[in-house]
């Protein structure tokens, strides 16, 4: 079958990779649309992974369902389906607590194992979840890359907020700009450089807009908000400028929430943190009910997935890699599909 293979860094190539079939416990799903994650950006340019070279790569997609190994039930062929990729454990501490999203021995559909860049992929049956017909294929492979987000606010919200702010408007932060206006929030201020993204941020629920590369941005949302600054302030850079800056406009008691992974050493100013009784929090991956409350948003069509996503053929894939590690320009959701668009 025709995949998108990872040979090393910055090197993928489109081509023949062996065709997967189902064992004991698995579903043969043909791939609809698969979604390009900042993770893979971040192994395409040489981070550090466990994960077999070559490889294929690829773990929020969607499908239907082909084919399925001994001892699985409840499908029938051609169910539209969508991958959740994290395989846990369920045997160490913090599966047993109910932390899945934390579990020690966790796998990756799409890393450890074969993923979603490809025109088939086998899944273990308990990580295919069956979505609505109201819900298209391609929107539907943006369910885990928003269901991180949703973990985000479910974990970190309680009732409504009034000010938020969400530093950097790539996918994750567009959908914490959607989540922060369901969460009921009166003011969403985003930035990020890049206009498009920041355009599209205010289509989709920002009231206030900044770039991020003004010198006084701190200032100003502070000014913005009267001196008193964002209740829940969102990290979706994975910069150290914006994790510094997010310290210094956080009101006192206010919660900051480290969504986007990034190696950078950053250094925080703890005097302004104790006094004010700041709260950090990291974030990691999801839950199986994150995932399901995110097929769920998008069905219902109260986060808006289409207005971020562009969809390129999987056999441009190499070529949408390389441009995506050199600029990424306007885009902010890219997809590629085995069959092309839909």
């Amino acid at each position: 079958m025709k995949s998108l293979v990872f040979q090393g860094t910055r090197r993928v190539e489109y081509g023949e990779w062996q065709d997967p079939q189902p064992s004991e416990g698995e579903v043969l799903i043909q791939v609809a649309a698969c979604g390009i994650c900042g993770t893979d950006m971040h192994v395409y340019h040489g981070m550090p992974a466990t994960w077999p070279v070559p490889g294929v790569r690829g773990h929020e997609f969607s499908g239907t369902v082909l084919a399925w190994g001994d001892n699985v039930t409840g499908f029938e062929k051609g169910d539209r389906v969508v991958i959740q990729p994290l395989i846990y454990c369920r045997r160490c501490p913090s599966c047993q607590a109910g932390y899945t999203n934390l579990c020690s021995n966790v796998q990756l559909v799409g890393g450890e194992r074969a993923g979603g860049f490809a025109e088939r992929a086998v899944v273990p049956a308990d990580r295919v979840f069956k979505i609505p017909d109201m819900l298209g294929l391609e929107i539907a492979a943006l369910t885990e890359s928003l269901a991180t987000s949703v973990h985000a606010f479910q974990a970190n919200v309680t009732g409504l907020v009034r000010r938020v702010a969400v530093l950097g408007a790539g996918p994750q932060g567009l959908f914490a700009v959607q989540l922060a206006r369901l969460a009921g929030a009166q003011m969403i201020m985003a930035s990020d450089v890049i206009p498009a993204r920041l355009e599209l941020a205010r289509t989709l629920g920002a009231t206030d807009t900044f770039d991020a590369r003004r010198p006084d941005l701190a200032q100003a949302i502070l000014a913005l908000t009267n001196g008193e600054g964002a209740d829940l302030i969102i990290e979706a850079a994975g910069k150290a400028v914006t994790r510094a800056l997010a310290v210094q406009f956080a009101r006192p008691g206010g919660t900051i929430v480290f969504l986007a992974l990034g190696a950078e050493p950053t250094a925080l100013d703890f005097m302004s943190i104790v006094p004010r009784e700041l709260k950090l929090h990291g974030t990691q991956c999801y839950t199986d009910a994150d995932f399901v409350r995110s097929i769920e948003l998008l069905a219902t069509g109260r986060i808006d997935g289409a207005a971020m996503q562009s969809v390129f053929p999987l056999s441009e894939g190499a070529a949408v890699f390389e441009r995506l590690g050199s600029n990424p320009g306007d885009a902010a959701k890219v997809l590629l599909a085995p069959n092309g668009a839909r």
